[in-house]
């Protein structure tokens, strides 16, 4: 794959893992507001990018410590915890209905220059 499209293509993960991560900080302050709809439609683009590439995406670290993925290959997203070694796979549904419950939320981005989801 050439850098020219890799680029291109990297940076609009790393703006869809910033907005999914906005949704659900917005959602934790206020949780009145419906999430639902922006959450599928973020992860659907998600399971586009993932699809066309042939590989597994981060959608974000999980606070305390685990990461959220979605696995090209199953179709399914994929919640790693290492410290009890559980590993949870949950169609988009039960993933956005997780979501909004305040399951598996991320972890803080760093407020280094070199963070993952930037400002």
């Amino acid at each position: 794959m050439s850098q020219e499209i890799a680029s291109p293509q990297q940076e609009l993960i790393v703006c869809l893992q910033k907005q999914l991560v906005e949704t659900l900080l917005r959602h934790k302050k206020k949780p009145y507001l419906p999430v639902w709809g922006e959450l599928y439609s973020t992860l659907r683009e998600f399971i586009k990018i993932a699809r066309q590439s042939g590989q597994n995406l981060l959608l974000y670290p999980i606070s305390p410590t685990g990461s959220l993925h979605f696995m090209h290959q199953t179709g399914l997203f994929r919640v790693d915890i290492p410290d009890p070694g559980l590993t949870i796979s949950l169609s988009t549904d039960e993933l956005i209905e997780a979501l909004i419950a305040g399951r598996f939320f991320p972890a803080k981005p760093n407020c280094d220059t070199t963070s993952r989801f930037p400002e």
